[in-house]
This record gives structure tokens, C-alpha cells and sequence, in this order.
């Protein structure tokens, strides 16, 4: 499927990747695939989604928001025990080396390559449904955030909803594109 892609949403996959590892998920999510529309300042999503009100600073705000309170009610529980979770990691990181303790898809579990979870892999699969549906020839960026909105539960689906940009909205914004300006295949 990935052959069908243009070029700015291979670039968006791509940064949806280095978000995943940024934010220090298991696995890549629809978020990060939200996050990925913004990798390329041409693509037809990525303006689409500014012209809606949307950036990458508020999206990964929000998905910290949304995604990561568990982790601040870790540090606070482990702070009330006495134990230090930065001091730890820093100790950690100066007896094996600079983010010893992140979660990453280095080791031989995953081979070099990031799982997808199951809510990405249905956006892609309906980002391709949709360039069938649109008689497109490729997959480009409006097609994933069409997918990411058709499957409306993910978290980039919630992200959406919460600024308004329904499927509508979006290609509204789509149409509302400077000319000239498109998806480089």
C-alpha cells in the first residue's frame, strides 16, 4: 500500500514515526498520524488543517493532554513514597547511557520497524478507500486525515472533533487551497 503514497504522505508517516518515539509510545497511533500531517507545509492536509485553526504546538498539547495524565499521577504516586523519578533517571542515564529508561523499538522485539496500532492500521486502510472512492491515483495526506476521521474513535478522531473539523469542514479547507498549491506525488 505504501507504494501508493505521495511523496508528502510517505513524509507524513515518516514524521508520525519520529512523534511516536518523541512522545515515547509503544506503538504509533492515530494522534501520531495527526501530528504527521503537519510534516510537510505544502501537503493539502497539512495546510488544510492551519487554515481549520490547527497546529502541531496545540495538537501535541492536547495529545499530552488526553494521552499522558496516567504518567503524571506515576511520578506523583512515586514522589509521595519519597522516590524521585527524575533523579532516577538521570542516575540511570549516567550508568547506561542518554534515555536508558525510554521505551523504544530498537531491540530485537521489533526489528527496527514501529508497530502501528490497530486504529492506525485502519486509517490507512480507509485513507485507501478513500482514494479508491475519490478515483485518486495515490494515497496523499487528505486521504489519512479522511481516514482518521471516518474511523471517528482514535485519538486524533477526538482531537478533531473537539475543534469541529468533521469530514465537512475538512474538505471545505481542502477546497479553500491557494492554486497551485497540491500534494507533490
Amino acid at each position: 500500500m505504501f507504494e501508493r503514497f505521495s511523496r508528502s504522505a510517505r513524509e507524513a508517516v515518516v514524521r508520525a514515526q519520529e512523534e511516536m518515539r518523541r512522545l515515547d509510545a509503544d506503538r504509533l497511533g492515530t494522534e501520531h498520524l495527526l501530528l504527521g500531517m503537519f510534516a510537510d507545509t505544502d501537503s493539502s492536509a497539512g495546510a488544510a488543517l492551519k487554515r481549520l485553526g490547527l497546529t502541531p504546538a496545540a495538537t501535541r498539547r492536547r495529545i499530552g493532554e488526553l494521552a499522558g495524565p496516567d504518567a503524571a499521577l506515576d511520578a506523583e504516586a512515586l514522589r509521595s513514597l519519597g522516590i524521585d523519578l527524575d533523579a532516577v533517571r538521570r542516575q540511570a542515564e549516567a550508568a547506561f547511557g542518554p534515555g536508558a529508561l525510554n521505551r523504544t523499538c530498537r531491540g530485537s522485539r521489533h526489528r527496527g520497524f514501529l508497530p502501528f496500532s490497530p486504529r492506525a492500521k485502519k486509517v490507512l486502510e480507509l485513507a485507501l478507500r478513500e482514494s479508491v472512492r475519490r478515483g485518486d491515483g495515490h494515497i496523499g495526506t487528505e486521504h489519512i486525515v479522511l481516514g482518521i476521521l471516518s474511523e471517528a474513535r482514535g485519538l486524533a478522531a477526538v482531537i478533531l472533533a473537539e475543534v469541529k473539523v468533521d469530514r465537512a469542514a475538512f474538505e471545505a479547507a481542502l477546497i479553500e487551497r491557494e492554486p497551485g498549491q497540491a500534494d507533490a506525488g
